[in-house]
């Protein structure tokens, strides 16, 4: 019986499509979409707008990208077919624009959960319980909202699963296809983000360890891999060089000046904070790390392999000052750790609590409270409740003294991802962005009397906030579809957005239903 992976990938490419952000590329996501246009207006790969605030520019004194190039590469196809949707300077464009820009992400934000269908297949899970893992992934983890944001989080994560599952299949039967599937993984890997180079080296280690006693399996497997990987490389030097000259410098120089967090500090921020908890934006999750060690367990090669690849990137980012990543939705950097949590949940705790009404409850339990957090992140978008947060911070709080501040501030006298503005949604519970989002949707229809008195921070303060009214109530729920919902919408920005609802809707209901089929197929 044929599997169900392209159904997979179809249905929920829709989906992420239909559900999409109606907001443009802001922030790190910016300057990777001018990366693609620049590739496709101008065939060079330099932008206009210096970020983050520790970039630099070039030798030649032009301006380039600090992050890496397979995000924006991700970007190109749809970037290929945006004027094809609209003419450049129609009413439609800027609409057309929008949603082609986050085509890439939708992509692989399906092949994310296509691709962890497939680990948790190789790994002995029933077609039933990997698709029910795929879909907790896919909507009740924060892999949904980056899946609909054109930041390129959602690209690590697949390469990530890519990786793994290509050195799952490796040691599972050693070919030469599978090892030039490692290969190849590893690049597109290397090309999403640096950073990730520590995971490759932990997806070698893994291969070292499984074969150390037949060397020449060993020497065979790594070299294929190499010659598979060797072009995606050098892709990575070449781009290096573009950029700042030298083949081994990746521009991040000042980024790696920030790297003198207590590691237990920004552990404990990523991990179990009450604004970044990484629990909290993914709660199935508590079931995957409970599930841990009887995994390890029953898995000890697929264990030392997520642990090999998981772990190194995130103790490396628990040295970043600013290792929320923000602003943004949950602690964005661990974001390719998701499914890799995930996996012991499905594979391990899952048989388990099937069996017992006590285990269903809690599964359901989690996996709502999973849906309920990514619909109230996907609700609007995270810069709203992040300004409003900041605001009251200062007015409650008091204004923080920025001088001595890591990061220079920004035209706005802020200093974007630094301790002085951000310590209120990271550290404290009444400014935290699920509390705050809540609030938005749950008052949206309340006078602002009614409204700030269920404003999070009440609980605390009797401080009016008043100046706060005009800009909640100027708050947009984030779907791209009310970019052309007005009466004065042209007809043909009308046209193309009932189109392109309705082929999203038709691909995830088409999808949907053809990937019921499969897995009902395969379990008859």
């Amino acid at each position: 019986m044929k599997s169900p992976r392209l159904a997979i990938l179809v249905c929920l490419t829709g989906f992420y499509l239909l559900v999409g952000s109606r907001e443009p590329p802001w922030g790190d996501a910016r300057i990777m979409a001018e990366v693609t246009e620049s590739i496709v207006t101008r065939h060079q790969v330099r932008v206009r707008r210096a970020w983050p605030p520790m970039s630099h520019a070039g030798p030649d004194g032009k301006i380039y990208s600090q992050y890496a190039l397979g995000p924006s590469l991700v970007s190109l196809p749809s970037r290929l077919v945006r004027d094809h949707l609209a003419d450049p300077g129609t009413p439609s464009a800027p609409m057309a624009k929008i949603v082609t820009g986050h085509m890439g992400q939708a992509v692989m934000g399906a092949l994310t959960c296509m691709l962890f269908f497939g680990v948790c297949r190789r790994l002995g899970a029933t077609p039933r319980a990997a698709s029910l893992g795929a879909l907790t992934l896919g909507l009740a983890t924060m892999v949904l909202v980056y899946a609909r944001s054109p930041f390129s989080e959602i690209v690590q994560t697949a390469c990530v699963l890519g990786y793994v599952g290509a050195l799952l299949a490796v040691v599972e039967e050693p070919t030469r296809n599978r090892a030039l599937a490692v290969g190849a993984w590893a690049a597109a890997l290397l090309n999403a983000k640096a950073v990730f180079a520590l995971s490759i080296l932990g997806g070698a280690i893994f291969l070292v360890v499984t074969w150390r006693r037949d060397r020449k399996q060993l020497g065979r497997m790594l070299g294929w891999a190499a010659a598979a990987g060797a072009p995606g490389v050098l892709v990575f030097l070449l781009y290096n060089r573009a950029r700042w000259g030298g083949l081994f410098e990746t521009g991040y120089g000042e980024t790696l000046g920030l790297m003198r967090e207590d590691p237990v500090d920004g552990l404990w921020g990523m991990l179990l904070s009450p604004g970044k908890s990484l629990f909290l934006y993914s709660p199935p999750l508590v079931v995957g790390a409970l599930a841990l060690g009887k995994f390890a367990r029953a898995h000890r090669g697929p264990a030392l392999l997520l642990a090999l690849v998981g772990l190194p990137p995130l103790l490396f980012y628990s040295r970043f000052l600013s290792w929320a990543g923000d602003w943004c939705w949950g602690p964005r950097y661990l974001t390719y750790l998701v499914p890799l949590l995930l996996i012991p949940a499905v594979i391990t705790a899952g048989p388990a609590m099937v069996r017992t009404r006590l285990g269903l409850g809690a599964a359901a339990l989690v996996i709502g409270l999973g849906l309920l957090v990514q619909v109230l992140g996907a609700a609007f978008y995270w810069d709203s409740w992040i300004r409003i947060a900041m605001s009251v911070q200062n007015t409650w709080l008091g204004k923080p003294n920025r001088n001595g501040a890591a990061l220079p501030q920004n035209e706005l006298g802020q200093c974007d991802s630094c301790f002085e503005d951000m310590h209120g949604p990271q550290w404290l519970p009444p400014l935290s962005p699920i509390a705050g989002h809540w609030w938005l949707l749950t008052t949206r229809n309340d006078s602002w009397i009614e409204a700030r008195e269920h404003a999070p921070w009440r609980r605390y303060t009797t401080l009016s906030m008043g100046y706060l009214e005009q800009p909640v109530r100027a708050v947009k729920l984030d779907w791209w579809v009310f970019l052309w919902d007005g009466d004065d919408t042209p007809a043909s920005t009308r046209r193309l957005g009932w189109s392109l609802l309705v082929g999203f809707a038709a691909m995830t209901v088409g999808g949907g239903v053809w990937w019921w089929r499969r897995v009902r197929a395969a379990t008859a």
